[in-house]
């Protein structure tokens, strides 16, 4: 009898603790789920409330016509589609992963009990977010027609500022006919695709922060490295050339990094040891979701390991081969490089308020890892200011704050003359910081066509 009592002692603790479990960790995720009847049986009494900007500017909302139909209305069409996402043809984004919070109404019970009787809904709690419609804007002009991602992020919190993928479709004319069009993607535009959180692209030559950052911790006098650049590296199929053949002569690694020679990291990341480095590339979170809750993501990718070819060994350490990255974890070796070392918890929703305007839950910064030392983050940081003094992205010399980052090509097929365009970079001014991590697919160089992206949104927000 003792016996059969402890078991159900320790099945009704483990129950308990599950309960309790749920509670604290995974009630939101459930109520939040698209796929949550209760949400259909509180929309019949609670008009859903809108999403915000951090400056208070609607970015979705409901409107109510004469007959009491009620559609979901979005002020900028699409430039925040993937993001704040839609509420037909399944819900995506903040329209879903917020779904019920919006759905939820902090109305005194009283007043409830009037609407009811006058037939009319409760008003839903509202969605602050941190993205700012002026650097969403800057930076969905600036990619124009041309498909890629932009990631603009406050490093010292977490907060991501903007976020734009492109192309995008406007949620606001979704019929049925759009949807098909969308869906059926005859032009292989991916319009439905969060390309900042689900592209997987080659991060091309600003995976060398990686490459930079391991060699500096297996090799103590890093700083007396030395290489003479003839343009290539390697034989026969193995051969790798700096980006147009370039021939760099004596460099070291401020110089190599600078100005982005593929041989002389080519040379580096031969010498490494393959499972720290891949230790390095893990904490800041490849081959492993980055700890964003409100939206879809895919993995960043390094697939390295101590049994590859040497000549897959090379192809990573300049970002090309299976090394694959979303734009926006290639933010994250950035945003600590500048935070002294510290990675803050990238976040999207700032605050949930009432109708009227009281708060009722917020979003702190959290730091989530500390990857990399303050001495080494000052040595990154360093190098990437050396791109921006005297290197591939002198652009960024001359605004009113101080710049530094790394800009990538980075071939995406083989025999292919294509390349997409890369910059990750920061801008400081009076304690305020900004990261940035901008991708065009199919352009070029970096420092042509993603450098001069980053200088419009740094030059708008100081």
């Amino acid at each position: 009898m003792a016996t059969v009592t402890y078991i159900f002692m320790v099945l009704f603790l483990i129950m308990a603790g599950y309960i309790v479990y749920f509670v604290l960790h995974d009630s939101d995720k459930v109520l939040n789920n698209s796929y949550n009847k209760r949400q259909d049986l509180l929309a019949k009494r609670v008009t859903k409330g809108s999403i915000l900007s951090d400056k208070g500017k609607v970015l979705a909302e409901t409107k109510t016509d004469k007959k009491g139909n009620e559609t979901r209305y979005y002020p900028y069409d699409g430039l925040f589609a993937h993001v704040v996402g839609r509420a037909s043809h399944g819900k995506t984004g903040l329209e879903a992963s917020e779904g019920y919070t919006m759905l939820t109404s902090e109305i005194h019970p009283m007043l409830s009990v009037m609407n009811e009787l006058k037939g009319e809904k409760d008003p839903g709690n509202n969605i602050v977010t941190t993205l700012n419609v002026k650097l969403s804007q800057i930076a969905g002009n600036a990619l124009g027609a041309q498909k890629g991602a932009v990631v603009v992020i406050e490093p010292d919190t977490g907060k991501i500022l903007a976020m734009v993928s492109s192309p995008t479709y406007n949620p606001n004319t979704l019929t049925d006919a759009a949807w098909k069009r969308l869906t059926s993607d005859a032009e292989e535009d991916s319009a439905l695709y969060n390309r900042a959180t689900q592209g997987l692209y080659p991060p091309g030559s600003t995976f060398k922060l990686y490459t930079a950052l391991e060699y500096m911790r297996e090799e103590e006098a890093y700083n007396k490295f030395h290489y003479r650049c003839t343009g290539s590296i390697g034989k026969g199929k193995d051969r790798i050339k700096c980006y147009g053949g370039e021939v760099h002569g004596r460099v070291d690694l401020t110089d190599a990094f600078a100005e982005s020679c593929n041989a002389a990291f080519c040379q580096i990341g031969s010498k490494l040891d393959i499972s720290l480095w891949r230790k390095t590339c893990e904490s800041l979170y490849y081959n492993k979701n980055v700890p964003l809750d409100k939206l879809e993501q895919k993995a960043s990718q390094f697939a390295i390991t101590s049994s590859s070819a040497l000549g897959d060994v090379m192809q990573a350490s300049i970002g090309q081969g299976d090394t694959l990255v979303t734009p926006l974890q290639n933010t994250l070796l950035v945003c600590a490089a500048v935070n002294g070392g510290s990675v803050m918890k990238p976040y999207v929703v700032d605050h949930v308020e009432d109708y009227e305007g009281n708060i009722l839950t917020t979003n702190e910064p959290e730091k989530i890892s500390e990857p990399i030392s303050k001495a080494e983050a000052k040595t990154l940081k360093r190098l990437m200011r050396a791109t921006v003094t005297s290197g591939t992205a002198t652009s960024l010399r001359y605004g009113s704050y101080q710049a530094g980052g790394k800009t990538g090509s980075a071939e995406f097929q083989n025999g292919s003359t294509d390349s997409h365009a890369w910059f990750v970079g920061y801008a400081e001014q009076k304690g305020k910081k900004l990261v940035v991590s901008i991708v065009v697919e199919r352009a070029g160089t970096g420092s042509a066509y993603a450098v001069p992206i980053a200088k419009k949104i740094f030059d708008a927000y100081w």
